[in-house]
């Protein structure tokens, strides 16, 4: 007897991706509903959406991914769930496996390779190959948070991690330029909910060295000036901005405060000094009259001796 396939429901949580969006739900034509939730996209992102997925609900802005995806999975209809964040796109290998293996599941929960693309270029010697990623799941096989980086529970054991041998992969399109990378990693760690990077009692510049050499160890190129060990840095990078955020936090520092508090203490001390100058030409001011009146008293005085 043949197997009804599943049904499937796609989302994927967009802001300003007006360029790729197109490419990453294309990928998802395969799915029986798709719905993007956008965070009030200023560019043409709704529109490109529009023209692929089925629904596309707007919400308010949010700085991460993970503050909206408990509300998509909430939108979706059917059991079986695929998602992706709006810089991600399944290669058709991908989808050819979730089509097919929806039909007749061996998990509750598929984590997909991710190929990262940062600054543009994937390179398998890099610290970032293999990392896999859940990207679909059994309706109930999964819970969603708000944790930065930390938002996935898995409610199952019964996960499948998908080969990349066969081409199953998902493309992410993620730091186009360090520029990119550094607004991001500033924009993650400032988020109080967020999967912190352990530290260990370990003073700062400890820190700072022992990522650097995590992330090293973890490539597969040896060029000290090479592309492997330029994303190994920046990914250190990200770990060493998270410690000193933690720091700032632990020790109670408030940057805006301390500057109000200067600033008033400044213009304290100015307003002080412009008193005393006003005060010290006053008294210029009462001297200069009676020495006037006093050369005065002694003209009249001279007049009256001749």
């Amino acid at each position: 007897m043949r197997v009804s396939p599943a049904r499937i429901s796609a989302f994927v949580i967009s802001y300003n991706r007006a360029g790729l969006i197109g490419t990453c739900l294309r990928a998802l034509s395969f799915a029986d509903e798709i719905l993007v939730v956008d965070k009030s996209s200023s560019d043409d992102t709704r529109a490109v959406a529009a023209q692929h997925a089925d629904r596309v609900i707007t919400l308010p802005w949010s700085p991460t991914v993970e503050e909206t995806r408990a509300f998509a999975l909430s939108q979706c209809h059917h059991d079986w769930i695929v998602f992706l964040d709006d810089d991600e796109c399944l290669s058709p290998e991908a989808a050819r496996f979730l089509r097919t293996e929806l039909a007749e599941p061996r998990a509750d929960i598929y984590a997909l390779p991710l190929r990262h693309y940062i600054l543009g270029v994937h390179d398998e010697r890099a610290y970032y190959w293999p990392e896999y990623h859940v990207r679909c799941f059994r309706r109930g096989a999964v819970a969603f948070s708000a944790t930065v980086h930390a938002g996935i529970a898995l409610l199952s054991d019964r996960v499948m991690q998908v080969s990349p041998d066969a081409g199953v992969c998902i493309h992410h399109l993620s730091h186009p330029d360090v520029t990119g990378w550094i607004e991001r990693t500033n924009r993650y760690t400032t988020r109080p909910d967020r999967a912190r990077v352990p530290h260990d009692g370990e003073d700062l510049a400890a820190f700072a060295h022992a990522r650097i050499d995590h992330w090293l160890a973890r490539t597969q190129d040896e060029e000290p000036d090479g592309y492997p060990a330029a994303v190994a840095l920046l990914r250190a990078i990200y770990d060493m901005v998270d410690r000193l955020k933690t720091w700032e936090e632990t020790r109670g520092l408030d940057g805006t405060a301390l500057f109000r508090q200067l600033c008033a203490e400044l213009d304290a001390a100015h307003e002080g000094m412009r008193q005393t100058r006003e005060s010290a030409g006053s008294l210029s001011s009462y001297a200069a009259i009676a020495v006037r009146r006093l050369a005065a008293a002694l003209a009249r005085r001279s007049m009256d001796i001749g």
